[in-house]
């Protein structure tokens, strides 16, 4: 089954994989991969809908995307204050 990921959601699942597939050798990129989905739904960052294919799909809750924004506006707003 090939996972269906909004690029959002794509790209910090990715990220978490690079940073943790060295402690899991054992698993399967595949397996990894489903195990964090797993973790981010349970978090409440990412959700499962109906891709318009009508197959499962991935992509960042509303409250992951909130987070993201709120992130980087404080980045903005540490950067602003250094000339």
């Amino acid at each position: 089954m090939k996972r269906r990921m909004e690029k959002t959601l794509k790209f910090w699942v990715d990220a978490a994989y690079e940073e943790i597939k060295r402690d899991h050798m054992n698993l399967t990129k595949r397996q990894l991969l489903a195990q964090i989905l797993q973790q981010y739904e349970r978090r409440g960052d990412a959700m499962r809908y109906l891709n318009e294919q009508g197959k499962i799909a991935w992509k960042a809750s509303p409250r992951f995307l909130m987070m993201l924004a709120d992130a980087e506006r404080d980045a903005r707003d540490d950067l602003a204050e250094f000339p």
